[in-house]
């Protein structure tokens, strides 16, 4: 193997982790920011706080930040960022973190689905195709005996959240086999920093179409959902958003999608090392499982790629 293309496959596992890793830790961060800030002002908070520090990022290195791109960067960061994610927000008001990254993790499934491009390539694939279905057995066994609302009987919201979750999944993947095959020409930062602008722009409006600015009160917001606002904001949109769609551009989009079976495993060790919640045989199980499936999947198109 040459050095560069030893390199690149660093830089794709490092991409892989951050995304695996930092993703899974998103759902508790939600889940704090919603303590005192309502879900779609705290997602437009993040959006502009991510955007505005990623355009001042190309401003420096000289890039041209306005031009004729910018209205598709910002019309799909406005629905990716709202219906697939902005309303994951609203929807943790009613399911618990790590249910909703089991639900959210339906994405590898919708990738197939939604990628008609390369139906030939991932049919072809058996291993690919076991690897995903490994991956959600590794899931179920995972949240074996977790319920929707955690033992104490579905209410109709808690239902609702979670059909709005799955649909979230399936309008994200959708948005990004959109960049993934029609993305805008400029640099990779210019193009993340308008979406974020995007999802900004139309989380506001959703919030006031919601009534959600009439509860706002900047007094009553902790530094607990502050921190959240930042590190989602950092660590979320600007590092995890840039390496998955720097990861689309080399990899087959279900591979990418990979990272919904890993932020769950994430999500559980953050609840065990965190909140002090235990962790039992079954999940040790479903963890070791869905690590084996991320690899499995991975392993298939690297030796694909290269052969």
């Amino acid at each position: 193997m040459s050095t560069a293309s030893s390199k690149t496959d660093w830089k794709i596992v490092l991409a892989f982790g951050l995304v695996y890793v930092i993703w899974g830790t998103t759902y508790l961060a939600i889940r704090i920011g919603i303590e005192s800030m309502p879900p779609f002002i705290m997602a437009s908070l993040r959006y502009f706080i991510a955007g505005l520090l990623m355009l001042l990022f190309i401003a420096v290195k000289g890039e041209t930040v306005f031009d004729k791109t910018a209205i598709n960067n910002l019309l799909l960061g406005a629905f990716m960022l709202t219906c697939g994610q902005g309303t994951i927000f609203w929807a943790e008001k009613y399911v618990p973190s790590g249910l909703t990254a089991v639900l959210i993790s339906t994405a590898p499934i919708w990738y197939i689905i939604a990628d008609r491009k390369n139906w030939g390539d991932y049919f072809r694939s058996k291993l690919t195709l076991f690897s995903i279905a490994l991956g959600l057995v590794g899931v179920l066994i995972l949240f074996k005996n977790h319920t929707i609302t955690g033992g104490q009987g579905a209410t109709e919201k808690t239902i609702i959240a979670s059909v709005v979750i799955i649909v979230s999944s399936l309008c994200w993947v959708i948005a990004s086999l959109y960049y993934k095959y029609h993305h805008t020409p400029g640099s990779l930062y210019k193009n993340i920093g308008w979406q974020l602008i995007g999802g900004t722009i139309a989380c506001l409006v959703v919030g006031l179409a919601t009534g959600e600015f009439g509860q706002f009160n900047m007094e009553a917001i902790t530094i607990r959902s502050w921190a959240a606002v930042l590190y989602l904001a950092i660590a979320g949109s600007i590092i995890a958003f840039t390496a998955m769609f720097w990861l689309l551009e080399r990899r087959p989009a279900p591979i990418v999608g990979t990272y919904a079976y890993v932020n769950p495993v994430i999500a559980v060790l953050l609840g065990f090392l965190v909140a002090n919640e235990q962790i039992n045989t079954s999940q040790i199980i479903g963890m070791i499982i869905i690590l084996i499936a991320a690899y499995l999947a991975n392993k298939v198109k690297f030796k694909a790629k290269h052969d």
